[in-house]
């Protein structure tokens, strides 16, 4: 963002500025012509282009003619011409850089540079009164604007940015869907208008915004689709860890009643319960790891409490015996009775993942319901306290 300063110039006329200093030479520069001559022609090039310069009007009597260059700080002659020997003296600054026309006496100025800004002046055998003089000011073509929001949370304030990385920009505008923001909506704009806010943003604030970027030689316009949700992104990210364990719990809870419900005639053999077994604790593993992963996000936005402490501490238990269960059965089974000497580890050890079935299913749900009743509670509402549009 560039710094602006207030300066009452141009004829009186109060405008803003970037800060450098150059262009505050000009300024003065040009209040300064003003005042003195009273009438001067303004106007506007970009860098690198060319720009014709007019002469004074009447040149029916010229046998001499004369350019020259002048700002806050110096002045320099261009070229001067002779009628009668239809010469013409270009000074070294500007070779290759001019062509005089001697029918009407204009300049064209080519490959413009920000420097070149300044006072224009054409005498016509040196006859002051009748010079004709005009105010150039070179710009810097504004590049592409790159426009991105702060957030896309439904009710809170939307920042929109439009940044512009390269020229002098006299002017932003925006719209929504090609028109002009609806003065109902409460949008406010910074002072440089290059920040659009959108308090208690809405699902009709959903759509494409665009910010309109010029000064007196270029402009250009960028688009941004934006899209509210009423959840954040961490609550979102917990919610979906959340579902997934849900999904991942219930498939393996009803593994683990198909197993009991099996029939002596129809069970399966112990090679492959042994890998049915591998895959069920798997998935408790896998669920019980999203679960707790999504609790610790829960707890960053919503802050800790001590029920989900406690379950983060009994979710790490269970995916710690389910490790060692799956990876023992997989690798080296008959190590599995090694650790059951002891009655409470038997328990411990069969009911974990069981245990922990029934557990991820009860937590999961409950933090899903309460992450939807807290979108619920953050869907906007319809009235508007402030709408302002910044001059």
């Amino acid at each position: 963002m560039m710094d602006l300063i207030h300066l009452h110039c141009l004829a009186g006329q109060t405008v803003f500025l970037p800060f450098p200093l150059s262009h505050l030479l000009l300024c003065l520069s040009f209040e300064w012509v003003s005042e003195a001559q009273g009438d001067l022609e303004m106007k506007a090039g970009a860098v690198g282009s060319s720009v014709l310069l007019p002469a004074p009007d009447n040149i029916t009597n010229m046998s001499f003619m004369q350019w020259e260059y002048r700002n806050a700080s110096m002045s320099e002659y261009i070229l001067q011409y002779y009628v009668q020997s239809s010469s013409t003296t270009v000074y070294p600054s500007y070779h290759d850089r001019v062509d005089f026309y001697p029918a009407n006496g204009s300049l064209l100025l080519k490959k413009l540079r920000e420097i070149d800004s300044g006072v224009y002046k054409a005498t016509v055998n040196l006859i002051e009164s009748g010079a004709k003089e005009t105010f150039l000011e070179i710009f810097k073509p504004v590049s592409q604007p790159q426009l991105w929001s702060n957030s896309n949370l439904a009710g809170t304030t939307v920042a929109l940015f439009c940044e512009v990385s390269e020229g002098r920009v006299d002017k932003i505008d925006w719209e929504k869907e090609g028109e002009p923001l609806p003065l109902e909506r409460c949008y406010l704009l910074s002072e440089n208008r290059s920040v659009l806010y959108i308090r208690r943003a809405e699902k009709p604030e959903c759509g494409s915004f665009s910010c309109n970027v010029s000064n007196k030689v270029s402009w250009k316009e960028s688009s941004l689709d934006l899209t509210l949700t009423s959840v954040s992104p961490l609550s979102g990210h917990a919610l979906r860890m959340a579902a997934v364990a849900l999904t991942f719990a219930l498939v393996s809870g009803l593994g683990f009643i198909i197993l009991l419900c099996q029939s002596e005639k129809r069970r399966l053999e112990v090679e492959a319960w042994r890998w049915v077994i591998v895959f069920i604790q798997g998935l408790v593993c896998v669920s019980a790891f999203l679960l707790f992963g999504a609790t610790v996000l829960w707890m960053q936005e919503q802050g800790a409490s001590a029920a989900l402490i406690l379950l983060d501490i009994f979710l790490t238990s269970v995916i710690i015996v389910t490790i060692l269960v799956s990876a023992t059965l997989a690798l080296r089974p008959a190590k599995l009775s090694e650790f059951k000497t002891k009655k409470w580890q038997c328990i411990f050890l069969d009911f974990a993942a069981p245990g922990g079935v029934v557990v991820i299913v009860l937590f999961a749900s409950y933090l899903m319901q309460n992450i939807l009743d807290l979108s619920g509670e953050m869907k906007p509402h319809s009235d508007c306290i402030v709408s302002l549009l910044a001059k």
